[in-house]
């Protein structure tokens, strides 16, 4: 019976084995599979990686290009600011020399205005005073 138990043990343990051989069959092609995925995936993620890198560098070549720009443009603000400035200390100095000129052609006009205009009044005051003092008598001659 020995013969007969050891060859049923040897029967179970083929079996045995060949379950093993399916599992690790079954598990091998599990991860053939797998494998597989990640090799597909790890392709996706190497031509995303290229895409987002080649973004990446048009990004920084646009925003090199936007820096040149604003300060081509900062360049230009400061240049006209300066040359407003300029202009505006010009314009402010010959305004300020076209009224020295005025007051000088003034001056002498004003002092003349001014001589008559006293004049005129002590005039006024002087023929107001002689016709107050002789009122009575103006108006004698009148009515006769």
């Amino acid at each position: 019976m020995e013969n007969g138990n050891g060859h049923t043990d040897i029967k179970v343990q083929i079996a045995s084995l060949k379950k093993d051989i399916e599992s690790v069959n079954s598990i091998n092609n599990r991860l053939d599979t797998a494998i597989d995925k990640l090799t597909d995936v790890s392709t996706s993620i190497k031509s995303m990686l290229a895409v987002h890198e080649e973004k990446l560098q048009q990004s920084e070549r646009i925003d090199d290009v936007i820096f040149s720009k604003l300060k081509e443009r900062a360049d230009e603000i400061d240049t006209v600011y300066r040359e407003l400035q300029r202009d505006l200390n010009l314009v402010e100095k010959r305004l300020l020399n076209e009224i020295k000129a005025l007051r000088n052609d003034m001056g002498p006009r004003l002092g003349l205005l001014e001589k008559w205009k006293w004049l005129i009044v002590g005039g006024s005051i002087v023929v107001g005073w002689t016709v107050s003092k002789n009122f009575q008598q103006i108006l004698l001659m009148m009515s006769q």
